[in-house]
């Protein structure tokens, strides 16, 4: 019975992770949609690149709070019918909207990468979230350093996954840890494979970098920079332009005299 509730609340979670915030908030606040600009990936990073620092963390709050609060939810049900089942029953969830999340059947299984749903189960559960509150504050100040996003994400995730690997070795007994340690190194194992083109294209020398630091200038000053480095170009095509043409009267002229 207890196997049965715990396949329903895998699936629960799996629909509620179909719910996409960077589709909802670009919709909502620019009328684009999210998969037609950018790396046209719904996820915080595109909408870091495209949206601009305000909508990326409006963005990463809610995909976390979409897999962390129905996680946490579901500890607190299982732990009170079902003692010691809360942290199986929290991962699971969290696993299951991570899944919906990344393979949406509502969006033909064309999803986001799972990165800030992972750091929501991390982060809601009642043990761990100081620890993914620490590890998300290096991985900003990291991400000032590192221009690979995916990078910083991945070891951010690794790290956390260590962490809940050595607690529950610790704290569990054996029936519990085991499947525990499955749920969340699978986790892991989905975020890689869906970042598998960011590493392919890392390897080729392809990869898009992310200057982060700019994205902590405001919307207007950043746009006025992109203004500028365009007037530059525009600038420097003229100039080359009036250098050619000159060439070419001057070859002419060498013409003519000869």
């Amino acid at each position: 019975m207890i196997a049965l509730y715990l396949v329903i609340a895998f699936v629960v979670g799996y629909f509620v992770g179909n719910i996409n915030f960077a589709r909802i908030f670009c919709r909502l606040f620019s009328h684009k949609d999210i998969t037609e600009i950018g790396s046209k990936n719904p996820g915080t990073t595109n909408v870091l690149r495209t949206r601009g620092i305000g909508e990326a963390m409006l963005t990463l709050i809610f995909e976390a709070a979409k897999s962390g609060g129905p996680a946490l939810g579901g500890y607190y049900l299982f732990e009170h019918f079902f003692a010691g089942y809360g942290n199986l029953a929290f991962f699971l969830i969290g696993f299951g909207v991570v899944i919906g999340h990344c393979f949406p059947v509502f969006y033909k299984f064309k999803g986001g990468k799972g990165v800030a749903c992972t750091f929501g189960v991390f982060v809601f559960h009642p043990m761990f979230w100081w620890g993914a509150i620490i590890v998300f504050v290096c991985g900003f100040v990291t991400y000032l350093f590192i221009r690979y996003a995916f990078i910083v994400n991945l070891l951010a995730m690794i790290a956390l996954a260590i962490y809940g690997t050595v607690y529950f070795v610790l704290t569990e007994p054996y029936q519990f840890f085991i499947p525990l340690l499955v749920i969340i190194w699978l986790n892991i194992a989905l975020l890689f494979f869906t970042h598998r083109g960011n590493i392919k294209r890392l390897l080729n020398g392809t990869e898009n970098k992310i200057e982060f630091r700019k994205y902590l200038k405001s919307k207007k000053k950043r746009e006025a920079e992109e203004q500028e480095k365009i007037n530059a170009q525009q600038l420097a095509g003229a100039c080359a332009n009036v250098e050619s043409a000159k060439e070419e009267v001057k070859s002419d002229d060498e013409g003519k005299s000869a």
